[in-house]
């Protein structure tokens, strides 16, 4: 027969093995939990310097961290071609940039657009009136013409119009597009491709109305922010939701400020970005099957 000692003694083992049994659970339930929690990468071009870069996106990757439960990272690219490279091999989670790439990740790597900045981005070719040898868009073929260095979007625009390489204008690399304008105005170039609202502001304020354009193209979708199928579907839904909430509009602030002038961000889809990856056909491994037809993304009217 059991005596009550021993009784109260296999009681007491018992309860400690209960006790350990649970705290087990516990901690395996809690490591279950953080192995679901995703860990993403969130990035855009090198357009800034890194502390310009993660003052800008920082604050977008740590509310979404807050909101989604899930870690997001902002990497900035050492520059172009790490960028270019990382892409490529799809090490990227969350990205914000411009309607070629965000298209092209939506063919090539499944990439989901979230949201975008609002309006479209259009870009004209320009020239001094007093340029008698240039007066069309063909005249251009193998003249200097001042611009971003390619894969800046206005540039691959302009370079989209001249499908035979050998005749396309050289770009004469200009930063900042008011600077563009300007070196066109000094003589440094034949032309100038520049965003279609930065001239409209440039030729206000020119009273001489010293240009002409040569080219302008119809809009594209603007800038937007894509998701990587490595992201599950509801946590992009999340995503979009933080980002348009008042919240998100507050933690995008510096980005709207810089390229919408301020103004919030809308909802977007894979169908507003089919089509304008080809721009990047002429860089390595950004080539895309044939299937992926060309719009008329960067034709002129």
């Amino acid at each position: 027969m059991c005596t009550s000692n021993s009784y109260n003694y296999l009681l007491g083992v018992s309860m400690k093995f209960i006790k350990i049994l649970v705290s087990s659970l516990l901690i395996a339930f809690s490591g279950l939990t953080t192995a679901q929690a995703g860990e993403f990468l969130f990035t855009s071009p090198p357009r800034e310097k890194p502390a310009e870069g993660k003052a800008m996106y920082g604050p977008i990757a740590d509310f979404l961290t807050r909101k989604t439960n899930h870690t997001f990272t902002y990497k900035h690219p050492d520059n172009w071609l790490s960028y270019m490279k990382g892409m490529r091999l799809g090490k990227y989670d969350l990205v914000f940039d411009g309607p070629h790439f965000v298209s092209w990740r939506v063919a090539a790597l499944q990439h989901t657009p979230l949201v975008r900045l609002p309006g479209k981005l259009a870009f004209v070719v320009i020239s001094r009136k007093d340029n008698a040898k240039i007066t069309k868009l063909q005249d251009l073929a193998g003249k200097p013409i001042c611009g971003h260095a390619p894969p800046n979007l206005a540039t691959l625009t302009m370079q989209d119009q001249f499908q035979n390489p050998a005749r396309q204008p050289r770009i004469v690399v200009v930063r900042g597009f008011k600077n563009v304008y300007k070196a066109m105005l000094n003589g440094k170039c034949d032309a100038a491709v520049i965003p279609a609202k930065v001239y409209d502001r440039l030729n206000k304020k020119d009273e001489k109305k010293q240009t002409q354009i040569l080219f302008h193209s119809t809009g594209l979708p603007h800038q937007a922010i894509s998701a990587s199928p490595k992201i599950p579907d509801d946590v992009q839904q999340e995503i979009r939701a933080a980002l348009l909430s008042p919240e998100g509009v507050a933690a995008t602030e510096n980005l709207r400020k810089r390229f919408a002038g301020g103004k919030e961000m809308v909802a977007t889809d894979k169908a507003e970005y089919e089509g304008y990856g080809f721009l990047l056909s002429d860089f390595w491994g950004f080539e895309l099957d044939e299937d992926e037809t060309k719009q008329p993304a960067a034709a002129g009217k």
